[in-house]
């Protein structure tokens, strides 16, 4: 997952940036200058998902209300070192989704994050069940009839961008945007087809039903529902009897 990082003092970057490295973020430093040339890049498609983290410093009142001015609807978190009420008001009014007293470890924070980006998909829970599939929200590998499935980091990347969508259509360019966005060197866009197949295959293996549960709707994207009724194979001995009946209309 990336994270942009605003830690102005180099001697504690350094500290900071190794626990989002443990918690498996990518982390993203930046400085002063990205509050003032580079917040359009925060309200492209797919680039919603990803938090600011800003370490207490006498400009990020203003930097979060810059943020939000612009569109911004990231995930803001406010790190400090010591307890300081006022301030906290200030960023909190300002548009900061929390502000946490250090030290925090990596995960702590993955935790937070995690919590503000579902409720800001509308998902109150740690957790939502589709079908035969259970998504988590906290950085777990999603249950399929009760089994943990296995997934590839990449995999489950994809498939948290489908899932905190469900069950509403998320885009392939917003999954790729979400996933490949910051990276320096960036796949072809048909990797995304590529890893969404493998993900729908290992459900599908799994599933009692054997249904992928992952859906592609023809030009808008992929969404995470089960099976509809419409969509069920009629089986072969249903097709002949309809046949007979047809037949016999006909005759």
């Amino acid at each position: 997952m990336h994270i942009y990082l605003y830690e102005p003092r180099s001697n504690a970057l350094h500290g900071l940036l190794s626990k989002l490295d443990e918690a498996q973020w990518e982390p993203v430093a930046v400085n002063d200058d990205f509050f003032e040339r580079q917040l359009d890049l925060l309200t492209a498609d797919g680039y919603a998902d990803r938090p600011v983290l800003l370490s207490g410093h006498p400009r990020i009142v203003e930097h979060i209300a810059r943020l939000r001015k612009s569109g911004c609807r990231n995930p803001i978190l406010v790190l400090r070192d010591q307890r300081d009420p006022e301030a906290a008001m200030e960023t909190l009014d300002a548009g900061a989704d929390d502000d946490i007293v250090g030290p925090v470890t990596g995960f702590e924070l993955r935790s937070r994050v995690n919590a503000i980006t579902r409720r800001f998909h509308g998902h109150a829970a740690a957790s939502v069940h589709i079908g035969d599939v259970t998504a988590y929200f906290d950085g777990r590998d999603p249950d399929v009839a009760g089994q943990p499935m296995k997934l590839s980091q990449r995999e489950l990347a994809i498939f948290q961008q489908i899932a905190l969508a469900a069950p509403r259509v998320v885009s392939k360019s917003r999954i790729y945007d979400a996933v490949y966005g910051m990276a320096e060197e960036q796949p072809f866009d048909k990797v995304i087809d590529v890893y969404i197949c493998r993900i729908r295959k290992k459900i599908e293996e799994m599933s009692p039903l054997g249904d992928p549960h992952i859906r592609t709707i023809r030009g808008r994207g992929y969404k995470l529902a089960p099976e509809s009724p419409d969509e069920q194979p009629v089986p072969l001995a249903l097709a002949a009897s309809e046949h007979e009946v047809q037949k016999a209309q006909l005759g």
